[in-house]
C-alpha cells in the first residue's frame, strides 16, 4: 500500500480566550472600583502601580493595601444561565517611597492572585455561543512591579507586567502493536518561558486644582505554543506519524494608553475622568490555529477549509468619578462605557458579547493616628454594577441556515481594601 502524506487545517475547531487584566475588571483597591477605575491622576502610592506608576512616587510614607474583590455574573446565552465562573481574589499592594536632596523616588510592587487558580486556560467549540471575554477574564494572578520618581509638579514610573506562557519542547507518543499486545511510550518536555510587558506612567500637577496624567501598557497574554508527535505502529493494520501543532492565545490583554485628569473645584471635592484606548486588532479574528499533518497508510485524503472570521476591533473607554471628602469620611461614585471590540458573529464564530454600562459607588474612611495607632490608616468600601447590552445575533444563511443566539445580562461586584502606612 502506498504511503500518503497529508497536511490539513483545522484552524477553527478551539477558541482562544480574550480577556482583559484582572485588575482593569476589578479594580486595585476598593477606592478604584468605586470610582469606575478612573483614578490615574490621583492614585498614589501603592494603588497607583496598576492605574499609573508615576503616582508610585508620591507616597509620603511606606504602604501596604491588602484588599479582597468578588465578581458575580449574571449573564445569559438563549435565555439560560451561561454558568460562569464567579471571580474572586486577593489584591495586595506595597509602596515604599525615599526622599533624596528633594527628588522623591519610590519603589513598589502590586499582586493580585486568585483564590481558585493562578491560570485557567479555556479551549471551547467555536460554534458555540460563549463570552469569550469573561470566561476567564480574573481568573489569572498578576504581578507587577514598578519604580517612580517625583520633581517638582512631576513625576515619571515604571514597570513590568509578567505572564507565563507555555511551549513544547517535546511532546511525543508512540502507540502500536507488537507481538498481538498494546505497545506505548511517550515523552514530554514543556517550557514555561516568562512574558513581560512594558507599564509607564507620567503625572503633572499645573495647578493647585488641576493634575493630568498619561500611561502605558504593553500587550500581554498566555501563548499556549504546543507540537505533538505520535508515531504509530500497527502491523498490516496502519503505519505512520501524526502530528498535532496547537497555536492558541489566552488571556490576551491589548496594549492600552490611558489619559486621565482630575479637577478639584473645592478642596473636598475632586472630579476625575479617565480615556482609554486599548488595541484588541493585534488579537486578530480571535481563532487559534490548529493543524495536523499526517503521514499514514491510509485512504482516502480529508480535506476541510473555512472561512477567516473577522477581526477584533480596537475600542476607546471613557470613564468618570467623583469624591467628596467630610472629615475622616470618603464618599465616591463612578460611571464608564465599556465598548465590544468583538466583531459582528454572523460567521462560523459564536462569540458572545455587548458594550457595557458600568455605574459604581463606595465609601472610605480614614483612621487618625491615636494612641494606638502611630500611622493613619484607610479603610474603603465599594460595590460595581454592570450591564452587558443584550444582543441576538443572526447567523449568515449560506453558513448556518436558521442558526442565531442572545446574549446579555449584568455583573455584580464588590470590593474591600485596606491601606496601612508606616
Amino acid at each position: 500500500m502506498r504511503r500518503t502524506s497529508l497536511g490539513f487545517a483545522l484552524s477553527l475547531v478551539v477558541a482562544s480566550t480574550a480577556a482583559a487584566d484582572p485588575l482593569d475588571e476589578l479594580g486595585f483597591g476598593a477606592a478604584a472600583t468605586g470610582m469606575a477605575n478612573a483614578r490615574s491622576a490621583v492614585a498614589v502610592g501603592a494603588e497607583a502601580i496598576h492605574l499609573d506608576p508615576a503616582g508610585l512616587a508620591l507616597a509620603e510614607r511606606p504602604e501596604l493595601l491588602v484588599g479582597w474583590q468578588y465578581a458575580h455574573d449574571r449573564l445569559a446565552i438563549n435565555g439560560d444561565d451561561a454558568d460562569l465562573l464567579d471571580a474572586h481574589g486577593t489584591s495586595l499592594g506595597l509602596a515604599i517611597p525615599v526622599r533624596i536632596s528633594g527628588v522623591q523616588l519610590g519603589a513598589g510592587i502590586a499582586l493580585y492572585l486568585p483564590d481558585q487558580f493562578l491560570a485557567r486556560i479555556q479551549l471551547a467549540p467555536i460554534s458555540e455561543p460563549h463570552y469569550v471575554r469573561f470566561e476567564s477574564a480574573s481568573h489569572r494572578a498578576v504581578v507587577e512591579p514598578a519604580v517612580a520618581i517625583a520633581i517638582g509638579d512631576w513625576a515619571f514610573g515604571a514597570g513590568v507586567s509578567l505572564l507565563a506562557d507555555a511551549r513544547s519542547r517535546e511532546l511525543v507518543f508512540d502507540v502500536g502493536v507488537v507481538g498481538g499486545e498494546k505497545q506505548g511510550d511517550a515523552r514530554l518536555d514543556i517550557a514555561l518561558p516568562v512574558r513581560i510587558a512594558p507599564l509607564a506612567g507620567v503625572r503633572w500637577r499645573p495647578s493647585p486644582r488641576v493634575e493630568l496624567a498619561a500611561s502605558f501598557r504593553g500587550e500581554l497574554s498566555i501563548d499556549l505554543d504546543l507540537d505533538i508527535v505520535a508515531n504509530i505502529e500497527v502491523p498490516n493494520v496502519v503505519t505512520g506519524d501524526a502530528t498535532v501543532s496547537l497555536r492558541s492565545v489566552s488571556y490576551f490583554t491589548p496594549m492600552r494608553a490611558t489619559l486621565g485628569t482630575a479637577i478639584h473645584p473645592r478642596p473636598d471635592l475632586v472630579l476625575t475622568a479617565d480615556v482609554t484606548w486599548e488595541r484588541w486588532s493585534a488579537l486578530g479574528s480571535g481563532v487559534p490555529d490548529l493543524r495536523v499533518l499526517l503521514a499514514l497508510d491510509i485512504m482516502p485524503p480529508l480535506v476541510e477549509s473555512m472561512r477567516e472570521p473577522a477581526r477584533f476591533r480596537d475600542i476607546v473607554t471613557p470613564r468618570v468619578g467623583a469624591e467628596w471628602r467630610t472629615g475622616a469620611l470618603r464618599l465616591r461614585a463612578g460611571a464608564g462605557y465599556l465598548p465590544s471590540p468583538v466583531p459582528s458573529q454572523t460567521g462560523i464564530t459564536s462569540f458572545a458579547d455587548g458594550a457595557r454600562v458600568l455605574a459604581t459607588t463606595g465609601a472610605g474612611i480614614r483612621i487618625e493616628p491615636n494612641a494606638i495607632l502611630a500611622q493613619p490608616i484607610d479603610l474603603d468600601l465599594a460595590i460595581a454594577w454592570q450591564h452587558v447590552a443584550r444582543a441576538l445575533v443572526r447567523k449568515d444563511a449560506e453558513l448556518q441556515p436558521g442558526g442565531a443566539f442572545s446574549s446579555g445580562g449584568d455583573i455584580l461586584q464588590a470590593s474591600a481594601s485596606a491601606t496601612v502606612r508606616f
